[in-house]
């Protein structure tokens, strides 16, 4: 027998409207490169040189070599165990006609590439850029010619540039536009907005371009569209103004009124449009400018947007995708910001790091506030090859690029200049700060500048004076003190808690010491453990309640990301943390061989979701404290407990209630009701005896919410849901996620086709269950995936921080009782077929439609 669900409902499109602002004659080019890659040059070179008779391999744009890597132990875990580093050239063939060529300019466009790329264009040098996050865009036209040309990138990769997984390649989307030789500048738009209380008035500088022979004149049109979350566009009103004479770099200022706006906020996060038109003598270009009409202020007080306070809920995120590495990927991101944005997060601070302008898109469309970040470190070094080595030469070019290619999105409120910069401990060095503000206020007099600090001594010197609001990392005790010397400065946590845990992995016994908690390279999942320098979040909440003028916080981290496998990271010598019996008489053969004990964490512990994209319990309390409105209960840990019947068992619940009831088997456990200062309920003496607990949760003497943990059977069966865009499957945990186990799904054919932007991934997810459908949440079974019809198998993951397995395997360990599966169909029609199977237990089969 197997289990089978045949899927033929609507699919929600992952990637949809294109709204970044952009030139119209814009295209992607990220399809056919060849690429090879080497951690020496010469031999890359060799690979090249031998590739160009077409033996290299083929791939399409956004591309990270090192997540294609298989992990290896000797490799750093702070790196994510995977080879990022080395040198790499991408190439690409193409031809142009004497037409194509013919009184044109073309523009070629990186989003991101890893690291130091040079671009050449039919062998000769046209230009480079120093840090691989960064984007920019070279003028192309005088290396072209009629009929063949080629584009080709180097990359210089190095190891050592990076304290968490950077990826390797060119990780973002290229693009080449073709226009007239007269007409808008690259990122030339620049909009201001202010609201009054009938109408907003847009104030739009448009700096144009001329790369002719003469000096034409010409007319600038700017039009304004309301756009719909179904992609149309309504025009409301458009302005014209003539030009005697359009120079290299000159700007041209509009105004123009809306009346009866919408405003942008995350709950309604209304988009307009301008696009702007350039005729003149022959020539015309177009300019779409994405904006929203929004007002954003920080106080003392908090932060203020169109005029009500809105504290910020907000988590920092890494550039990675798990299983997908560092290549960017809208739909991807999409999954994952509807994750956060059920929690109740609103807001993303990108760290540390200018993120892909797509997510920036998507923060725009679906509602979040951002602190758009620079770098990591300035000139102090935290690693021999990082940022630190390109700041002299490139900080402001790589600032101004930031801000101007950022500055008119809505859901940006921050610049952010740096993180924990070695600079806070030395005075002489803060007029780097100084620069660096002030590059801001220059290109962006609309917003306040930021950093996230560190150091608790420079918080109560001039470094403060450096910045507009003012961002602790893990200095919630500093909160009031802060306020009380800076009266008039805005503050808020920008990097907060750095709990750790492995979800479903309960360690006993319960300790309140937060160093504790580690088990067999796993973290327990009572969310009461940290690092030395963090907190649990329940600290961080009752800092922010004790202290109301703080504008909110970014929690460290919504996602557990690649590297960074806090506390695992480095070899260890002592076996105080081994709880398996197997696990522990494997290290005390190693320890005894080699003098010390080989760590295999190769991610974080730090994510409120895991990196397969399951939430962990800390889900469910920062959804009780950011939602209060939303019924949440939530119980840990499971209910499968062999071999601990009639031991202490502690029981906590997360729940937006104000009073709760457990019960053990029908049996009451008391009453509890959260007192100030609380934020999680707590059955510290319950007896451990198989069967289910329940918790009842009441909100003004009202029942509010429920749930239910029971002890499943054994394995028996494996299930499989494929996702609808939202997250995993509701039957897997949360009202974050759709539930479409047993339904029909059919998908469109041309929502895959091979000529799409990016690729078009489909999220499946399987779990390890009981006769009942439970999902067994002590099952690490090892699964087999098989996809045959028109799609292919692209990663799996299980959000295990110690697993070796390849993501492009075929095989992989479910961790907990859960697994995730991507898998890309190729636009072509027919029957997409995935079956899973499990040594003893029953198969499970997905049928996906594809019309």
């Amino acid at each position: 027998m197997q289990n089978t669900h045949i899927l033929t409902a609507a699919l929600l499109l992952l990637c949809c409207l294109d709204i970044q602002a952009q030139p119209l004659d814009r295209k992607s080019f990220n399809k056919g490169w060849s690429v090879v890659h080497d951690t020496d040059r010469d031999r890359m070179i060799s690979l090249y040189e031998n590739g160009l008779d077409g033996d290299a391999p083929t791939v399409d744009l956004p591309h990270d070599w090192g997540v294609e890597d298989s992990f290896h132990q000797e490799y750093p875990g702070a790196t994510g165990k995977l080879g990022w580093w080395g040198h790499a050239r991408y190439w690409k063939d193409f031809s142009l006609t004497r037409e194509d060529l013919a009184g044109k300019r073309f523009l070629f466009s990186i989003d991101g590439a890893m690291s130091r790329p040079k671009v050449f264009c039919n062998g000769i040098e046209v230009g480079e850029w120093g840090y691989g996050y960064s984007s920019f865009s070279l003028d192309i036209t005088a290396y072209l010619q009629e009929g063949g040309n080629r584009l080709m990138i180097e990359l210089d990769n190095r190891n050592g540039s990076s304290r968490w997984y950077p990826g390797g390649g060119i990780f973002r989307n290229v693009w080449l536009t073709r226009s007239d030789p007269v007409g808008i500048a690259d990122r030339g738009t620049r909009v201001k907005v202010s609201v009054g209380t009938a109408a907003a008035t847009i104030d739009l500088d448009v700096r144009l371009r001329n790369n002719s022979d003469g000096i034409p004149s010409g007319v600038l049109r700017s039009e304004v569209f309301i756009l719909g979350e179904d992609g149309s566009a309504d025009s409301l009103t458009t302005v014209s103004t003539e030009v005697d004479e359009v120079l290299e770099g000159s700007v041209i200022s509009q105004r123009i009124q809306v009346r009866s706006p919408k405003l942008w906020s995350p709950d309604s996060p209304q988009l307009y449009m301008v696009r702007s038109t350039l005729e003149a003598e022959g020539c015309s270009d177009s300019y779409d400018t994405v904006i929203g009409i929004r007002t954003a202020e920080f106080t003392s007080e908090g932060f203020f947007l169109n005029g009500v306070r809105t504290p910020l809920r907000g988590v920092c995120l890494h550039h990675d995708a798990g299983a997908l590495g560092a290549a960017w990927n809208t739909g991807a991101w999409e999954r994952r910001l509807n994750m956060l944005k059920q929690m109740g997060c609103n807001a993303i601070r990108t760290t540390h790091n200018p993120p892909a302008p797509e997510l920036l898109d998507l923060c725009d469309r679906m509602g979040f506030l951002v602190i758009d970040e620079l770098t990591d470190n300035w000139t102090v070094p935290k690693t021999p090859e990082g940022y630190t080595t390109l700041f002299a030469e490139w900080a402001e070019r790589d600032l101004v690029s930031l801000i101007r290619r950022d500055r008119n999105h809505p859901c940006v409120i921050m610049w952010s200049t740096g993180n924990e910069v070695g600079e806070q401990g030395y005075p002489d060095k803060w007029e780097i700060s100084d620069f660096l503000t002030g590059i801001c206020h220059r290109e962006d007099p609309s917003r306040p500048v930021t950093a996230g600090c560190d150091n608790p001594w420079a918080a109560f010197q001039g470094w403060a004076g450096t910045l507009d609001v003012y961002g602790f990392n893990y200095k919630p005790h500093l909160y009031e003190q802060f306020r009380q010397e800076h009266p008039d400065q805005p503050y808020y946590g920008s990097e907060t808690a750095s709990t750790i845990s492995s979800r479903g992995v309960y360690v006993f016994p319960v300790s309140e010491d937060k160093s504790e908690g580690l088990s067999d390279f796993q973290m327990s999942s009572y969310d009461l453990y940290a690092p030395y320098w963090a907190t649990t979040p329940d600290t961080e909440f009752k800092a922010q309640d004790s202290c109301p003028g703080v504008a909110g916080e970014f929690v460290w981290t919504g996602f557990d990301y690649l590297g960074e496998p806090t506390p695992y990271n480095g070899d260890i010598t002592i076996l105080t943390n081994f709880h398996d019996p197997a696990q522990r008489a494997k290290a005390e053969e190693e320890l005894k061989a080699k003098g010390s004990i080989s760590v295999p964490s190769r991610s974080s512990y730090f994510g409120i979701i895991d990196l397969a994209g399951f939430p962990k319990d800390r889900y469910w309390l920062y959804q009780s404290r950011w939602r209060p409105d939303l019924p949440v209960a939530h119980l840990l840990p499971h209910w499968n407990w062999e071999g601990r019947e009639g031991g202490v068992m502690p029981v906590m619940a997360y729940t937006s209630g104000d009073s709760a009831e457990l019960f053990v088997n029908g049996k009451s456990q008391g009453l509890k009701t959260r007192q100030e200062g609380e934020y999680r309920l707590r059955w510290d003496e319950v007896v451990y005896e198989p069967g289910c607990i329940e918790l009842v949760a009441y909100k003004d003497g009202k029942v509010w919410a429920k749930d239910k943990v029971v002890t499943t059977g054994k394995a028996s069966k494996l299930m499989i849901a494929a996702e609808l865009g939202q997250g995993p499957g509701a039957e897997f945990g949360g009202d974050s996620q759709v539930r479409n186990s047993g339904r029909r799904l059919r998908v469109e054919a041309s929502d895959y086709s091979p000529e799409r932007t990016e690729p078009n991934y489909l999220f499946l997810d399987i779990k390890v269950a009981d006769r009942r459908g439970n999902m067994v949440p002590t099952a690490c079974n090892l699964l087999k995936i098989k996809v045959s019809g028109p799609a292919k198998l692209i990663a799996m993951d299980a959000g295990d921080p110690t697993s070796h397995r390849a993501f492009g395997s075929d095989s992989l360990e479910a961790f907990n009782g859960l697994c995730s599966a991507i898998i890309l169909p190729d636009g072509r029609k027919g029957r997409i077929v995935v079956t899973v199977e499990s040594k003893g237990l029953r198969k499970a089969r997905q049928i996906i439609r594809v019309r």
